[in-house]
């Protein structure tokens, strides 16, 4: 496994017990079964300490809407840190219960909503669900040329079919693969990963020699047109492990 130099440990990373995580994704799940989907609308997050409201993103009910998750679960840190709270857990079950139940409705939403932004982030929470999602994805980047979007993900197989098939990205759609202790990725197109660097300063098996730290900023980035927002083929980004 890869090393980078220890760090100061100023984010805590501490994994959850797994019964605590279950029992916090099985409470956003039963909020969303409770839920009539037609009465909802999709709800965007705008904006956390990291992201700033420059950049707001969709999200969904991690580890229910996420199916390559076994690695990181326990260490997952919207599961930890930021689904802990009510509010929180309401929003991730609403646009749930819209994606489970009108899914042409979510993209539409979503669609109409960032035509009045410069950025966007998908899933701080959450992952691509299907191919048909990811198809949506790379349809509404190339509807909203005046947007930049972002995605990082765990479904390599996905992407990657699509890419095989001929797939072109648009030039708006930034992706990368994100890396953890013990995932398996096949990254055959090159693209950008990320990593989390842990305390002891070991990483995901699949960093690159091309590598940069996270600065912790999104909106700075994309003002900028730097990190993730400017990541090419072979570069790894690379985050404190929090």
């Amino acid at each position: 496994m890869a090393t980078h130099k220890a760090l100061t440990g100023r984010h805590q990373y501490v994994e959850f017990k797994p019964e605590t995580i279950d029992a916090r994704i099985q409470k956003m799940v039963d909020i969303r079964e409770s839920l009539d989907a037609s009465k909802l609308h999709v709800k965007l997050s705008y904006g956390n300490r990291k992201t700033t409201a420059l950049v707001p993103s969709v999200s969904l009910i991690p580890g229910a809407d996420c199916l390559n998750c076994n690695a990181c679960k326990l260490g997952c840190y919207d599961l930890r840190n930021v689904c802990c709270y009510n509010e929180t857990q309401k929003m991730r079950a609403n646009n749930s219960a819209i994606l489970h139940n009108d899914m042409e409705r979510y993209f539409h939403e979503i669609y109409c909503q960032v035509q009045f932004l410069r950025y966007f982030r998908w899933h701080c929470g959450g992952e691509l669900t299907s191919f048909w999602y990811w198809e949506h994805v790379v349809d509404i980047a190339k509807r909203t040329p005046t947007c930049e979007f972002l995605i990082f993900t765990k479904m390599f197989g996905i992407v990657n079919h699509w890419l095989d098939k001929g797939g072109e990205l648009p030039s708006n759609l930034h992706v990368i693969f994100s890396d953890w202790k013990g995932m398996k990725m096949d990254n055959p197109h090159n693209l950008p990963v990320s990593s989390p660097v842990w305390k002891d300063g070991t990483m995901g098996a699949h960093v690159t020699e091309k590598r940069f730290m996270c600065p912790s900023n999104c909106a700075e980035c994309a003002e900028a047109g730097k990190g993730c927002w400017k990541a090419g083929k072979g570069d790894t980004i690379l985050f404190e492990a929090h």
